[in-house]
């Protein structure tokens, strides 16, 4: 019972990183301005999850990794095996991207710029988004179960300081 238990837990996806799953994993990821890049290619029996930091890397970058939406693509896309033929098969998921910080300066409108640069890479290699949940200003949990190849977003509600008290 236990063995089955620490399997149905999902795989943390931190910041700037992404992972593969298949069979029975699933792959959490917990997104405020972040993005969260969803893979699910049904025939090739995998899914991935990146969890994008910045838009942008400084320089081009061609190591695998997740901390920039412009090494985050190529990465999940070289990790799973999807060649090309197979882009038409891979469903993208996008969720985050929020505004948490508010304001007006573009330093502070870092999810908006993560969205614009997943759309960007996404569409420069022709994968095509099936559902976003982007934006707003709030956190968002992302998960991807790869058993049956679906996904789930789920807003976080932040607690204020009045509402984690009962008033008597």
């Amino acid at each position: 019972m236990m063995n089955q238990q620490r399997e149905q837990q999902p795989h943390q996806v931190g910041m700037g990183q992404l992972k593969i799953g298949c069979h029975s994993e699933r792959l959490q990821a917990v997104l405020g301005s972040c993005v969260g890049i969803g893979f699910i290619w049904k025939k090739g029996g995998r899914c991935g999850l990146a969890h994008c930091l910045l838009p942008e890397a400084p320089q081009e970058d061609a190591c695998l990794g997740a901390r920039y939406v412009s090494q985050a693509v190529p990465s999940l896309l070289r990790l799973m095996g999807v060649r090309v033929e197979d882009y038409p098969d891979v469903e993208v998921i996008l969720a985050g991207g929020a505004s948490m910080f508010g304001g007006e300066s573009s330093r502070l409108r870092i999810g908006q710029q993560n969205v614009a640069a997943a759309q960007k890479y996404l569409q420069q290699c022709g994968l095509n988004v099936r559902y976003t949940d982007l934006g707003g200003k709030r956190g968002r949990q992302m998960q991807i179960d790869c058993t049956d190849q679906t996904f789930s977003i789920t807003d976080l509600v932040a607690l204020t300081p009045e509402s984690a008290y009962d008033h008597v």
